[in-house]
C-alpha cells in the first residue's frame, strides 16, 4: 500500500507545521536548562525536541486514529515502542529533530524525519530542513523528489510553486576511492576501530560528519559519493534508505545484509552504484 497524495500532503504539512512553529522559533534561542544530556556528552535532547515529537504525534493520531507511531523520544522513555515497527499495521517513525547536537549549538544542520512504514515495509519517507523549508520524498516505487520552495513562501505555509524535481544518482564511473566524497563520523567510534576508521577515512578527497537528514539529503542529490554510519536506529535510516534506494543508489548493511526498519544493529553504507558499493565494503572490513 502507497500512500495517496492527500495522505503525503497530511503529513508533510504536519512535519511543515512542527518545523516552522516549533523546531524554527527555538532555534538559537534556547537557554542550559532547555537542553538534556540522554546516553553521552553527544546524545543531546532539547524541549524543542520533546515539543515538536508530541505535536506531530498527535496531529497523526488524530488525522490517522488506526495508526501507530514510534518517536524518538519515546523510545527513550520506553525502548519496548520499537516493537510496534515490525508489529503494526502501519506505523509513522518520527524523529522530531535529527541533529539536536547541532541544533542545541546553534548549527544549521539539522532536519525533522518521517516514515511510514506498512507490515514492516517502508512505504513512504520524508527527509524536511526547516532552516531552508523544503524537503525530499518518496513513495516507493515511484522515484525520489526534492521539493524545493521560494524564498517568498519559506515559513508561511504556501503550497510551492516550482514542481518537485525528480533526483537520480548519477555514479562516477571512476572507482578510484581516492578521489571520492564521503560522509561519516570517525569519532562516534571507539578504541582501535576509532583509530583504524581515522586512518581510512584520511584515504577521500574529503570526509564531512553530518547528522542522519541532511547526510540522505545530500547523497541523494548526488553531493557525495557514499556515506558510511556507525549506528542503526529506524528513525535515522527508515526513509533516508527508501528516498536513496528510489533515486538509485545502493544502502546495505556493512556485512551485505538489505535494509529493513526493524534492524537496531550495524552499520549502514550507501554508496552510488553496486560497483562503488562493493569496493567501499571490503574496504572499510579490512
Amino acid at each position: 500500500m502507497n500512500l495517496d497524495k492527500a495522505t503525503q500532503e497530511r503529513l508533510i504539512n504536519i512535519v511543515r507545521q512542527a518545523g516552522q512553529e516549533i523546531v524554527m522559533p527555538n532555534f538559537r534561542q534556547l537557554n542550559a536548562a532547555d537542553v538534556e544530556t540522554k546516553s553521552c556528552l553527544t546524545d543531546l535532547v532539547t524541549m524543542a525536541d520533546k515539543a515538536s515529537e508530541a505535536f506531530i504525534t498527535d496531529e497523526i493520531q488524530q488525522a490517522f486514529p488506526d495508526w501507530d507511531i514510534v518517536g524518538e523520544e519515546a523510545v527513550a522513555e520506553d525502548p519496548s515502542t520499537t516493537d510496534k515497527i515490525a508489529t503494526a499495521d502501519t506505523c509513522v517513525i518520527i524523529d522530531p529533530i535529527d541533529g539536536t547536537w547541532n541544533y542545541a549549538h546553534g548549527s544549521p544542520e539539522f532536519g525533522l524525519i518521517l516514515a511510514v512504514v506498512v507490515k514492516g515495509v517502508t512505504r513512504f519517507g520524508l527527509l524536511y530542513d526547516p532552516v531552508n523549508d523544503d524537503w525530499i520524498y518518496a513513495n516507493r516505487g515511484e522515484g525520489a523528489f526534492f521539493q524545493r520552495t521560494a524564498m517568498s513562501e519559506k515559513g508561511k505555509h504556501q503550497t510551492p510553486a516550482q514542481a518537485p524535481l525528480p533526483l537520480k544518482i548519477h555514479s562516477d564511473a571512476e572507482l578510484n576511492l581516492d578521489k571520492l566524497f564521503g560522509i561519516m563520523s570517525v569519532n562516534s567510534y571507539t578504541g582501535q576501530k576509532k583509530q583504524d576508521f581515522a586512518l581510512k577515512a584520511s584515504r577521500f578527497v574529503r570526509i564531512n560528519n553530518l547528522p542522519s537528514c541532511p547526510a540522505y539529503r545530500q547523497i541523494a542529490q548526488g553531493h557525495f559519493h557514499f556515506s558510511l554510519t556507525y549506528k542503526m536506529l529506524p528513525w535515522d535510516h527508515a526513509a533516508g534508505v527508501l528516498i536513496y534506494t528510489e533515486a538509485g543508489g545502493i544502502c546495505r548493511t556493512l556485512d551485505g545484509q538489505e535494509y529493513r526498519p526493524t534492524m537496531l544493529d550495524g552499520e549502514m553504507l550507501a554508496a552510488q552504484s553496486e560497483e562503488q558499493w562493493q569496493a567501499l565494503a571490503e574496504y572499510f572490513r579490512k
